[in-house]
């Protein structure tokens, strides 16, 4: 059966090398890989497999993205749903299944899992909260989004904006919420990642050529954006006893997802 999912996986010599990438049993997503470094050094990258697509695009993860559907715009047609993770996130197999039907059942835009204790973070607000299952925030951060088709459409244009992505992020809530609404985006508290290296540090940050402080404070200046933080939306789904709701609701549906894989 043609899945509908798919998970696009920056990935370089030092990556994460996450089992679910090389194995498809029981696995209701598609994963393509986008390679950044000029040599595949991986042995299991140089074995061709059905169980992954390899790109070797050798650029930053958005621009990459951007080049990506821009070359092969069939994929934004064949999929509803795509996962971006950096290639130090930390998530299970079965953390995808979930995070995807989630999305799906509350038919958001935007969406990610929260960074469980002990990850690397800039944002506290996407530190996992008890009680909840699930919040509608602002935006949510482009270390592991997951945006639908609708929203890679409208905001392919901005993939590429600059090498860092910083800003972006708070950019894409600005274009989402006024499109779809106050509950497009969200955090499930419910389901989580781990996020293994520090923000801001590392190759990437090297090859720049100017800090991820300026790339950001561009992208703010362009669209003039005046709320440059990541900020809980004040709608009544977001009380406390919705949230309490929320997170037996979750609860529960993951409850009946792995009853039904069984």
């Amino acid at each position: 059966m043609k899945k509908k999912n798919l998970v696009i996986v920056p990935f370089g010599n030092n990556s994460i090398e996450s089992s679910w990438i090389f194995d498809d049993a029981d696995r209701s997503f598609d994963v393509v890989l986008h390679y950044y470094h000029k040599t595949i050094t991986s042995e299991k990258l140089k074995v061709e497999s059905h169980s992954f697509a390899l790109y070797h695009l050798c650029d930053f993860k958005w621009i990459m993205a951007h080049d990506f559907f821009t070359r092969y715009p069939d994929y934004l047609n064949q999929y509803e749903y795509f996962f971006f993770p950096d290639d130090d996130i930390e998530i299970k197999k079965e953390t995808i299944h979930y995070l995807f039907d989630l999305v799906s059942t509350y038919r958001l835009q935007m969406a990610q899992p929260v960074l469980l204790p002990g990850s690397f973070k800039s944002w506290k607000i996407l530190k996992k909260k008890r009680w909840s299952g699930i919040r509608y925030l602002s935006t949510v951060e482009l270390m592991c989004p997951v945006l639908s088709k609708n929203a890679v459409a409208d905001l392919l244009s901005t993939f590429n904006l600059n090498k860092s992505g910083w800003g972006i992020d708070i950019l894409w809530g600005e274009i989402i919420r006024k499109k779809f609404g106050p509950k497009s985006i969200a955090v499930f508290d419910s389901i989580g990642a781990s996020h293994t290296k520090p923000v801001g540090r590392g190759e990437l940050y090297e090859k720049l050529g100017k800090s991820a402080f300026e790339e950001r404070d561009e992208i703010f200046t362009t669209y003039s954006i005046a709320k440059t933080k990541i900020y809980t939306i004040p709608i009544p789904e977001n009380s406390w006893f919705e949230k309490l709701k929320s997170y037996f609701f979750v609860k529960n549906l993951i409850i009946k997802l792995n009853q039904k894989s069984k």
